[in-house]
């Protein structure tokens, strides 16, 4: 499928219409959605949002963020149920093998388009067949940055000093395979350094040493840094996306500092099992976008950016993204700790 056109266009903005509509979703995904009769009132009990990662993070903050609001407009609450483990493997099963009724959905993120090339032949579900895209949510823009103690002011500066050393500089990750690595790799393809990787059980886990300089960079999540940055403990050199964010205006991207096309960063969506009826994925996308749309939730998330989309549109931007990022995970060799 062709990959979704300028899905980054800024903070709030909606994807352009698609021209494959809901039906092309049936085909292209899973068949089963059309021939599910939709139940005659929905929803008239309370729906389950499962978030494969541990309370806290900024899945969990979207997530619970848009339920409230959705359970607001369907009249029936959106409860967020934290089910963490397996590299979202077990919260991702879990809805799987739900009813496909429309009460229970899952928030994923990249790790959705990481983990068929990650688990090969090994996982025990299909992505693109057990599951049905909603609508992609919202995105997290990424930024390299460095202990104040590496003496590089921009991206240019950085690549410098790694070819004048390889392998002296090195990027911390909250595991192999995650998207803080992924982008660290394809940043090394791009620009052909060599920069080694410090792996680390989770993102709190890799922020002391980072803070103390025992580690040189982080491709991090914006929100997780922004208050660093602000306070000069961290410095940015660029953003991974293909727009500057708007909350650091002077960053440059990496696209603009001589590598074009470099886009890598988390995004967040919703999905729900293989066969849950089209007329209950309409309405659940309707009211996905009526809530975006909340000044109220845009004021809380000010750290992500907001998007929204077709079904459809969501479903292809999820097979260019499993394409895009098997190719980086086969050229750097990342594997699951």
């Amino acid at each position: 499928m062709v990959r979704l056109q300028g899905w980054r266009r800024g903070a709030g903005q909606a994807l352009a219409a698609g021209a494959i509509g809901l039906a092309g979703l049936a085909a292209c995904w899973a068949p089963a959605a059309a021939q599910t009769a939709a139940p005659a009132a929905y929803p008239t009990r309370p729906i389950r949002l499962v978030v494969p990662f541990a309370p806290g993070g900024g899945t969990d903050i979207l997530a619970r963020a848009l339920a409230a609001r959705m359970g607001d407009s369907l009249g029936q609450p959106v409860n967020v149920e934290n089910r963490a483990g397996g590299n979202t493997l077990i919260g991702t099963e879990a809805v799987v093998r739900a009813s496909p009724d429309g009460y229970t959905l899952l928030m994923q993120t990249n790790n959705l388009a990481t983990n068929p090339t990650l688990y090969k032949g090994k996982l025990s579900f299909d992505t693109r067949k057990d599951l049905l895209p909603v609508a992609l949510v919202a995105g997290n823009p990424h930024v390299l940055v460095v202990h104040p103690s590496v003496p590089a002011r921009d991206l240019k500066e950085f690549i410098a000093l790694a070819r004048a050393k390889p392998g002296l500089l090195t990027f911390a990750t909250a595991g192999s395979g995650t998207v803080n690595h992924l982008t660290g790799e394809l940043l090394k393809m791009r620009a052909g350094i060599d920069l080694t990787h410090v792996p680390y059980k989770g993102s709190g886990a890799l922020m002391p040493d980072l803070l103390g300089g025992q580690v040189n960079a982080l491709f991090a999540a914006m929100p997780t840094v922004t208050a660093l940055i602000k306070d000069k403990r961290l410095r940015p050199l660029a953003v991974t996306t293909p727009r500057r964010f708007a909350g650091l205006p002077e960053v440059p991207t990496i696209a603009e500092s001589g590598f074009p096309g470099f886009d890598l960063s988390s995004w967040f969506g919703i999905l729900a099992p293989a066969g849950t009826p089209a007329a209950v994925i309409a309405r659940l996308n309707a009211e996905i976008l009526k809530a975006l749309k909340d000044p109220g939730l845009r004021e809380r998330l000010q750290d992500f950016e907001i998007f929204g989309s077709s079904p459809a549109e969501f479903g292809s931007f999820i097979d260019a993204e499993i394409d895009k990022l098997a190719k980086v995970i086969e050229a750097s060799g990342a594997k699951i700790d």
